[in-house]
This record gives structure tokens, C-alpha cells and sequence, in this order.
């Protein structure tokens, strides 16, 4: 099968699309026949090295989300048959283990103690074909496309994940960073939908136009504006309720001064460095903050959005597609930060 692999650690160049075997399947194994791949920050992590917990093994195939059908199945295999509509789960775990605490079993398969990572510690989507465990696959409802079920496994469902986390209510402000990544143009949409009002950070004015017409009601851009400043100008010196994060280093600690008292800030990984200094007692004078963190979501996560999108509540943002050869230009624009939405690559 045609793929994009890696040999090594390394930047866009490293990205080599040519020919690997099509992975054979097993007892309880799908084999996927790749559509559409979405393009993810973890993605270049994985092939800058920059993960930890788990090693790469060479050759590698990236792609931690896509679509597509059914090709194969294995013995056992119950649930899916060939040419049915599916999109791989990014944590591929097996729906029960022999831990004291199963966490697949609380509907936390998310955070599963042996789950391997699709484009990370196994084959991922970077590639006509790709194969997984049935637990790990979902049905695609026939009203979602190809396209967009590809750029929503991660970041719609990260989105609406770290919303639910913070228990998002219709009664609350909530400030969304960097809205114009996939993330933060998801969570705008969910915010937009539950009914907030939104207080949109970004670093570039444009992607603050963009994130307005998706509903944000105020735009800061923090590169030219003293965010918690900014935040508490447009709540009236009160701060936000909410504040759903994904930058990290300074912008975090501004966020947390920008919210209000009984405040809730949930993470969903950063973009500035991972380690980030907090004066405790910013978190005991605004006094009850609650901080949560995101691992990936779990499937019912990923079921939800799937359901918004069916019945047309989220429409996801296409920044750029691009052929699965050209995987190298689509890496450049992730790591330029210069687009607002997904960006894809067409099998």
C-alpha cells in the first residue's frame, strides 16, 4: 500500500511517501480502507520525538484520526462488516483489562493502563489502509462525511471533552485560546451552541474575524494585547467563568488570572513549554479555581460529536487539503500556525 513514513525523528522532511505491506489482520482486527486523514499537533510530536512514555519503532506510519471503510475483518471480528463506514479511535485499547480499576469499563477508555496510540505506538492513518481492533472502531452515521468525521475525532471531540469536564453551562463566559487551531475553532463552535459568551484569544486579528463569525463575542490577540486585561475590560473587571486552554507557558498563567471567582480552567496540552511556573496564591485569591486536565477523550466522547454532526449542530472548518503525497507541505502549515481550522489529507 501507498504511505507516508517516517525512519527516523526528525522535522517535515523526515515524511517519506512510498510503498510499506498492508498490514495483515488478526482475531478481532479491522482492516480500514483510508478516505481522509485528519493532520493533528500530536501527529508532529510523534515525529519530532517529542512524546513521552513510548517509543517509535522504525519504519513508522503516523495519523492518529481518518475515515473510511471496512476492508477486512478477522475471526471474531462481530460488530463490522466489510464496506461498512468507520472512523478509528486514536487510543486503541480493548474494552477490559485485569488492573483493579478497569477504566474501560467506567467509560474511561481513554486513560486505559495497556492502550496502545494509533499513529504512535502502532501504525496509524498516513495510509491507504490501516488496521485496528473492533473496540477500537466506530460507525459513521451516513449523514457525516468522509471529510468531516476526519477532522473531528480529535479536536471536536477534545473540544467538547474538556467543555463537559468543566461542566460548560449556557449562563457562562468562557475565554477559548488559540481559536484558530483545530481545537480552539471547535470549541467556539461548542460554546457557541451551548449558548456562552465567548471571549476569543488568538494571535493574529484575522483568525479573530474568523472565530467571530463562529460566534465569539470579543477577540483578544494576545500577542499585541495583555490578555487578563483585556478578559477583565470585557467582563467588567468580573473575569471568566470558563476558560478552555491549549497554549500553556504564559498565556496560561494570564488565563488563570482572568477568571472569576469559582472559576474552571481545563487543559488540553500546550504549545508554548510543557513545564509552566504557577504562584499558588494566584489560585487562593481567586479563590475555588478548579483545573482539569484532557487525555485524548473517550469514545462516547467521540459518539457525541459524531451526533452534533449528523444532525448538522457543529460544521467543521476546512483551513487546507492536501494529497496524501504532500504530507510534507501539510506538516509545514501546522507547524507555521498560519491557518484557521483543519487541515486534511485526501487518500
Amino acid at each position: 500500500m501507498k504511505a507516508v513514513i517516517i525512519e527516523k525523528h526528525g522535522g517535515a522532511d523526515a515524511l517519506e511517501f512510498g510503498e510499506v505491506a498492508t498490514p495483515m489482520v488478526g482475531p478481532g482486527e479491522v482492516l480500514i480502507q483510508v478516505d481522509t486523514v485528519g493532520i493533528n499537533r500530536f501527529d508532529m510530536l510523534v515525529r519530532n520525538g517529542n512524546v513521552p512514555n513510548a517509543s517509535v519503532t522504525f519504519p513508522h506510519v503516523l495519523g492518529v484520526e481518518g475515515a473510511g471503510t471496512v476492508a477486512e475483518v478477522g475471526p471474531g471480528v462481530s460488530e463490522f462488516k466489510v464496506g461498512d463506514r468507520v472512523v478509528p479511535v486514536l487510543t486503541v485499547s480493548q474494552g477490559t483489562c485485569a488492573e483493579p480499576v478497569c477504566y474501560c469499563l467506567q467509560g474511561h477508555d481513554n486513560i486505559c493502563t495497556t492502550f496502545d496510540k494509533l499513529g504512535h505506538t502502532r501504525w496509524g492513518t498516513y495510509a491507504e489502509y490501516v488496521k485496528v481492533n473492533q473496540f477500537s472502531l466506530l460507525p459513521l452515521p451516513d449523514e457525516v462525511s468522509f471529510l468531516d468525521a476526519a477532522t473531528s475525532l480529535v479536536a471536536y471531540a477534545t473540544a467538547w471533552e474538556m467543555g463537559r469536564k468543566v461542566n460548560l453551562r449556557p449562563e457562562d463566559t468562557v475565554l477559548i485560546n488559540a481559536v484558530g487551531g483545530a481545537v480552539g475553532s471547535a470549541a467556539v463552535q461548542i460554546a457557541h451552541m451551548t449558548g456562552c459568551r465567548i471571549v476569543a484569544s488568538a494571535g493574529s486579528d484575522e483568525k479573530l474575524r474568523r472565530a467571530k463569525q463562529d460566534g465569539a463575542d470579543v477577540g483578544v490577540n494576545y500577542r499585541t494585547q495583555n490578555l487578563t486585561e483585556e478578559v477583565r475590560a470585557a467582563t467588567g473587571g468580573r473575569g471568566v467563568d470558563v476558560v478552555l486552554e491549549t497554549i500553556g507557558g504564559d498565556i496560561l498563567r494570564q488565563s488563570l488570572d482572568a477568571l472569576a471567582y469559582n472559576g474552571r480552567l481545563s487543559s488540553a496540552g500546550s504549545i508554548e513549554p510543557t513545564e509552566t511556573l504557577i504562584d499558588i496564591r494566584r489560585l487562593l485569591v481567586r479563590s475555588q479555581i478548579v483545573l482539569t486536565g484532557t487525555h485524548f477523550t473517550p469514545k462516547e466522547s467521540i459518539k457525541q460529536v459524531l451526533r452534533f454532526l449528523a444532525r448538522g449542530d457543529l460544521r467543521p472548518v476546512l483551513a487546507a487539503r492536501f494529497p496524501l503525497s504532500e504530507a510534507r507541505k501539510a506538516h509545514e502549515m501546522l507547524e507555521s500556525r498560519d491557518f484557521y481550522g483543519n487541515i486534511v489529507l485526501e487518500v
